[in-house]
């Protein structure tokens, strides 16, 4: 096994493809060969999948929103779970950025179409623009402009000292009512992923792989 399935457990194909003899390494040279799918099925069949984990994608952002916000982790905060909210408030950002971000993704279109944002308010798209730009160069990347890193020299009695200049904006969380509006997005999308994944699927039901129904053994 792999590092990765030591850490994260073994990834397994969904059940699906395995009776029909697709694997997850190399699945996409195989899928529409396998599945009989024309290049517009197979686009289809991408832009569906990217609706269906988006969907999982919104309903954890919101979840870990909920979490800071119910459970008063802000409360007296930094001086209480400063850590924590730090934390949380990353991952919530970052489950909120994914389905918006270039995944490079074989089975699944790399990103939501831009459509989906008409459902946001004014208010709404500014906080989304902030939290994809947060995420961008404050998160998922140490970016040197966004924590102002140009060392200073600060002269003392002893000599010149060298003071690095790191604002670690990434320790900077959103506010509580910003983090209740990215929830209430996060929702709103969710929902809207879930409206197009049912306009969507009398399109790709025919060509999608089919499996039996297995009864349990005290049925």
């Amino acid at each position: 096994m792999n590092s990765s399935g030591v850490l994260y457990g073994q990834k397994l194909a969904h059940p699906a493809l395995m009776r029909i003899g697709l694997s997850v390494v190399g699945i996409m040279s195989t899928v529409q060969q396998d599945l009989g799918l024309s290049d517009e099925q197979l686009g289809k069949l991408r832009l569906f999948n990217r609706f269906l984990i988006s969907y999982n994608d919104f309903k954890q952002a919101d979840e870990i929103a909920s979490l800071l916000l119910v459970g008063d982790f802000y409360r007296n905060y930094p001086r209480e779970n400063r850590l924590l909210v730090i934390a949380l408030n990353m991952a919530a950002v970052v489950a909120y950025s994914r389905p918006f971000l270039n995944s490079g993704s074989d089975l699944a279109h790399s990103r939501l179409p831009a459509r989906v944002l008409r459902s946001l308010n004014a208010e709404e798209i500014a906080l989304h623009e902030t939290v994809l730009e947060d995420r961008n160069t404050m998160m998922a990347h140490s970016d040197a402009d966004a924590n102002v890193a140009i060392p200073l020299v600060m002269e003392t009695d002893r000599g010149l000292m060298v003071i690095p200049k790191n604002a670690s904006p990434y320790a900077t969380p959103l506010l509580p009512k910003a983090m209740q509006l990215l929830s209430v997005m996060a929702l709103k999308l969710q929902e809207h992923c879930f409206a197009l994944r049912q306009e969507m699927e009398p399109e790709v039901i025919s060509f999608l792989p089919r499996i039996q129904a297995e009864m349990p053994d005290d049925a």
